[in-house]
């Protein structure tokens, strides 16, 4: 494991989950000293505590002179020939490296090692490589239930709080004669930072980093949201930790009776040649964009591969979006935004070109 695959696993954990990791890796830690301390009062006791320090200390270079005698000949092989010579050496030449590597340690030692207390000292050096990666492994399945648990537990007892942000005004666009959506967005304070998003399916709190949530997308700690008119916003739970790192939480709802006698505005896109300008941010998985690649024929992607210094978690698309290839990809000629409201209704689209080019 190197250091940027072991930064990426600590970085993935939970606080819970580094706990419950940190009291397994002690554990271990606590049964090898007990073991070693184990072996070398024995072996005091016998007049042996000198070699069998030195056995101890000679283990690490039979270690790597058995891994030498398995993995550098592999190396040297090609084809599927070197993986079977692996796994042939693995359980025939390693053993009698490793076990008759510590039988000769232990004949050179004063006074000599017996041939059981080499086989022991190989059996039990063998353990300390192989049952802790074991028993990690064992660990991980209950470690991350019991750690998702305990985060769920969390949030669910977070302090009830005012919501921090400010709710702007709520918009309402009307995409030509496809439909039209509302949308509004929350400023966050400084000093506040999003833990979490949770929104409301019948009686269920559900976490929206594990699911699609094209009417929800979050730009640093501004939230911004877009659904479909006549379709219902389901209630949002947003958890969140102020500038004393106190968890709180806050049910936001909007109230759709209030919104039907709102104007609507045209949705307008603005075309730049290096990207294009949306009246509102939207989510990122919103939007498609085209590009001319016959008369009048425009091909469309996605935004799911990111750009340079785009993230999964800032997901909207805001105004003044560029494309870093935009020299190579040359001028965008078409958007479309598909919105999915809640079923009943069904799936929808508008699609906006630019002319004039």
């Amino acid at each position: 494991m190197n250091r940027s695959t072991l930064q990426g696993f600590i970085d993935a954990q939970t606080l819970p989950g580094l706990l419950l990791w940190s009291i397994v890796l002690l554990l271990i830690l606590a049964g090898i000293v007990w073991l070693l301390r184990t072996e070398k009062r024995q072996y005091d006791a016998r007049g042996k505590g000198r070699g069998w320090l030195w056995m101890r200390l000679l283990a690490l270079p039979i270690l790597a002179l058995t891994a030498a005698a398995v993995v550098l000949p592999a190396r040297s092989i090609a084809g599927p020939e070197a993986l079977a010579y692996f796994y042939l050496a693995l359980f025939t030449l390693a053993p009698l490296s490793w076990f008759g590597l510590h039988r000769l340690a232990g004949a050179l030692q004063s006074p000599r090692f017996t041939r059981a207390e080499c086989f022991g000292l190989a059996l039990s050096g063998l353990a300390i490589l192989i049952v802790p990666p074991l028993l990690l492994g064992m660990a991980q399945g209950p470690i991350y239930t019991l750690s998702h648990q305990l985060q769920e537990s969390g949030f669910d007892h977070a302090a009830q709080a005012p919501l921090p942000h400010t709710a702007l005004p709520v918009q309402r666009f009307r995409l030509g004669a496809a439909g039209e959506i509302f949308t509004q967005s929350l400023e966050a304070p400084p000093g506040v930072r999003i833990e979490r998003i949770d929104t409301r399916s019948g009686d269920h709190w559900s976490n929206t980093a594990t699911q699609t949530h094209a009417y929800l997308c979050r730009q640093g700690e501004n939230l911004h949201l877009a659904w479909s008119v006549g379709s219902p916003l389901a209630p949002l739970r947003i958890h969140w930790r102020t500038a004393d790192g106190t968890l709180q939480q806050a049910e936001y709802r909007i109230d759709a009776s209030q919104l039907a006698s709102l104007p609507a505005q045209d949705f307008t896109v603005n075309w730049r040649d290096d990207g294009i300008d949306l009246p509102v941010p939207l989510m990122r998985d919103v939007v498609q964009l085209g590009w001319e690649r016959a008369p009048g024929a425009l091909h469309y992607r996605s935004l799911d591969r990111l750009q340079p210094g785009e993230n999964f978690v800032d997901d909207c698309v805001m105004r003044g979006y560029r494309r870093a290839a935009w020299q190579q990809e040359g001028a965008i000629s078409g958007v479309i935004l598909r919105f999915h409201p809640t079923p009943p209704a069904a799936a929808w689209q508008a699609e906006f070109r630019r002319t004039g080019i």
